[in-house]
């Protein structure tokens, strides 16, 4: 009894850590953002327009047909928001639209565009992307959209970048190569189980570089590495460890 309990927990662990991850969304650099993560996307107020690009992925095995709403957060008097997708611009909070995608297939088409109107200061929109012949089936991302003359072109860029890690699959030592802002207080990268324990990290110095980790003491298998920056995980993705 003991061990169906043991192995029905465990099955609940796999099937609910993969909610959520039918789709993914990335960005226009191919970096993967988190379920719910608020990006934050500069301009100056005379803008006609500030534009986030992003990625949307079916990485389940089924055919999706996605549909997408937008709720205001934090509103701005005289602004606009809106989104272009797949050559259709929508205005309306929850739109009929959708688009089809089958397993794997990546649709580039995305792009939350914002009017600040002349005015200076913030905006926050929620996108959620969801199937709709199965609306549980979805993902959310917050796209802040920030005015103000003082930003210059450098700051509007993204906070960081980090690459694959490679080789993967991973013998003994794996490598990243990365790009920070001096703005940025701490960075590291953690390397954790499927069940979440982390089992290595490593702090990241400077704002440009190529950071390693030795795996040589991990068991064969599959982990998860993330960049955490200021104390937020800003992205996950895969390592094979294989001796």
């Amino acid at each position: 009894m003991r061990k169906l309990l043991l192995l029905f927990f465990f099955t609940a662990i796999i099937i609910s850590s993969s909610i959520g991850q039918d789709i993914q969304i990335f960005n226009d650099q191919n970096v993967l953002i988190r379920n719910n993560s608020v990006i934050q996307v500069y301009g100056n107020p005379t803008d006609d327009q500030i534009k986030a690009m992003l990625w949307l992925k079916n990485a389940s095995l089924a055919n999706l047909s996605l549909s997408a709403t937008k709720e205001v957060l934090l509103p701005s008097d005289a602004n606009k928001n809106s989104f272009y997708w797949d050559s259709y611009i929508e205005y309306n909070e929850s739109p009929t639209y959708s688009i089809f995608l089958g397993p794997n297939q990546i649709n580039k088409d995305f792009s939350a565009l914002y009017s600040p109107n002349a005015n200076k200061g913030a905006s926050q929109v929620k996108y959620t992307f969801y199937d709709i012949n199965n609306p549980q089936i979805s993902a959310t991302v917050i796209i802040e959209f920030i005015t103000d003359n003082s930003f210059s072109s450098i700051e509007r860029e993204a906070k960081f970048s980090l690459s694959d890690v490679y080789p993967n699959p991973a013998e003994s030592v794996v490598y990243f190569n990365f790009t920070l802002q001096d703005q940025i207080l701490e960075a590291k990268i953690i390397i954790r189980t499927l069940l979440g324990s982390i089992v290595s990290e490593v702090n990241l110095e400077g704002t440009r570089g190529k950071a390693s980790i030795n795996v040589d003491d991990l068991i064969e298998g599959i982990y998860f590495y993330s960049l955490v920056v200021d104390s937020d995980i800003k992205l996950t993705k895969k390592l094979i460890v294989k001796h």
